[in-house]
This record gives C-alpha cells, sequence and structure tokens, in this order.
C-alpha cells in the first residue's frame, strides 16, 4: 500500500498548485472632473472616469477591455498588481450607450463594471459645408494649382503658397511609392517632389493635416449632412499625416491644424506627376 501512496498524492498535489484566489476588482473612482455614474449628454460632449483595478493578491493582472453596447472597442494589456485608467467618453448619436468595463488576470478570473449613457434630447448637431468640385495638380501640372486652403476656400500654385503658408492645408503629389497623394505642409514629403526654395520642406510654418480612410461608400458620403458621423468616427491615434495610394472612390475623415474636421470623397485620379485628382469636401462650417 506505502507504494501507492504518491499515486494518490500527485493530483492532490496538483489541485493544490491550481487554487483560485478569487477575481480581481474593478471600481469607478469618484473625483472632482470625473464621472462615475449613469448620465445624460448631448451628442459629442464628453465625460472624464476613472477606473481602479487590484487584483486577488495572488494573481497579476493581464487585462482591461471596453465594450460599447455589447461589441469590443479596445484592449490594454497588463502585467501588474494594480492599475488606473483614466478615460475620456465622447456622447455618440445613439440614445443609449452601455460602456462595460472589464478587468482579467493571468489565470481568467475577472471583474466588470458599466456605465451607461443616455442622449441628451436637446443634442445639437454642427453644420458641414460642401466643397465640390475640388480638383488639384500633381507636382508637375501646368496648369492646375495643387494646394488648397479651407480658411479661403482657394487654390494656390507653389509659389502662391509659398506666401500665404500659414493658410495651406492640404497639397497634392504623385510618386512612383505612393502614387495620388494627398498631404499638407508639415507632413514627411520625399525630398524630390518639390525641388527648390518654394519646397515646403523648407516653409518656416508647415500646417499638417492628418487623414483617417474610413469603410465609406459614395452613397455614405452623399448621406453625410452633418458633424456627427464624423467625429464619432474621427480617431487620432489611428490617423496618418498621408492619404496615399488614391482611388476613385476612396473616403477619408480629415483634420485641420485649426482642429476643424472633414470628409473627403475621391471622385477621379489621372495618374502621373503631370496630372492630377479631383475631390469632394465636406467640412464644419
Amino acid at each position: 500500500m506505502r507504494k501507492l501512496i504518491p499515486i494518490f498524492l500527485i493530483p492532490f498535489l496538483l489541485f493544490a498548485c491550481g487554487k483560485d484566489h478569487g477575481d480581481p476588482s474593478l471600481r469607478f473612482i469618484s473625483e472632482t472632473g470625473y464621472v462615475s455614474e449613469d448620465t445624460i449628454l448631448k451628442v459629442n460632449d464628453s465625460i472624464r472616469i476613472k477606473l481602479e483595478a487590484e487584483w486577488n493578491g495572488f494573481d497579476l493582472l493581464n487585462l482591461l477591455e471596453i465594450r460599447l453596447n455589447e461589441e469590443k472597442v479596445s484592449t490594454s494589456s497588463l502585467n501588474d498588481e494594480g492599475a488606473i485608467f483614466t478615460l475620456t467618453l465622447t456622447k455618440g448619436t445613439l440614445e443609449t450607450e452601455i460602456w462595460d468595463f472589464l478587468i482579467s488576470d493571468k489565470r481568467g478570473n475577472s471583474d466588470k463594471v458599466s456605465l451607461v449613457l443616455t442622449k441628451d434630447p436637446n443634442s445639437l448637431y454642427g453644420e458641414v459645408v460642401q466643397i465640390s468640385p475640388i480638383v488639384l495638380g500633381f507636382q508637375k501640372s501646368l496648369s492646375k494649382p495643387g494646394l488648397i486652403s479651407f480658411s479661403t476656400n482657394q487654390t494656390f500654385n507653389l509659389d502662391q503658397a509659398y506666401v500665404n503658408q500659414s493658410k495651406i492645408d492640404l497639397l497634392s503629389y504623385f510618386d512612383s511609392q505612393t502614387e495620388a497623394t494627398l498631404a499638407s505642409p508639415g507632413a514627411e514629403i520625399p525630398e524630390a517632389i518639390f525641388s527648390g526654395s518654394r519646397n515646403p520642406l523648407l516653409w518656416p510654418v508647415r500646417n499638417t493635416t492628418r487623414f483617417l480612410k474610413i469603410n465609406y461608400q459614395e452613397s455614405d458620403f452623399n448621406g453625410v449632412v452633418n458633424d456627427v458621423p464624423i467625429l464619432n468616427l474621427w480617431s487620432d491615434s489611428k490617423s496618418v499625416t498621408k492619404a496615399a495610394n488614391l482611388n476613385r472612390g476612396d473616403v477619408y475623415l480629415f483634420r485641420l491644424e485649426s482642429g476643424r474636421k472633414g470628409i473627403l470623397l475621391v471622385k477621379k485620379v489621372n495618374s502621373g506627376e503631370d496630372g492630377d485628382l479631383e475631390i469632394s469636401v465636406k467640412i464644419q462650417d
């Protein structure tokens, strides 16, 4: 019988090593300037929340997951005993938004807190103005200017833009790497695109416009009548400084140096350094 004892001890020891020590904890921190209860918000208004996560004393925290109406929005990896998260939530157009925050540890134990945002019936939407068509020539086009200002709604050639640097929001060019491209003076434009002293890379004032490609069709673009979809879909963290390899039908959101946001639809592309592109724009009034 003594020889059998280790056989019975092995599963016991394995069971002991796998003991569940309980769930981690997650809670809202109630402080001035932070919301910790369900609230009513106007569309596009924002609130700040603060969350505190703590381990169960044995299993390190592993992941914070954020869901909106049961769809995953983001995740953050952890390897800590505790953490504090400060988040900003912006009210969208849905009547009700249920925000779930889930913390889990290395063993898969978890805890969840939720916050409900309800749309204020007095919500106001920002107007957009449409500018169409806009035709921008690429860097070697002799007949069509390739830079534009949305503060004056004017297009400029390179010489004209040089003396209006603070107004320039977009420029276009074509090269072998990114083909038809929209950028701005503040972007990392290849040095060979614009030569001479008027090169935007040498300007003392270089506005930067950022872009975000979205899964919109032309019919979706045509349906934009205010700035709500623009604001709801915009993400600073996902935006880039160039809209590259443009093709007819592409739709991009953009944000100017001034903070104004808009949406653009590529209507036509004539390839080549002496070619051009045509876009339609809707921008915050």
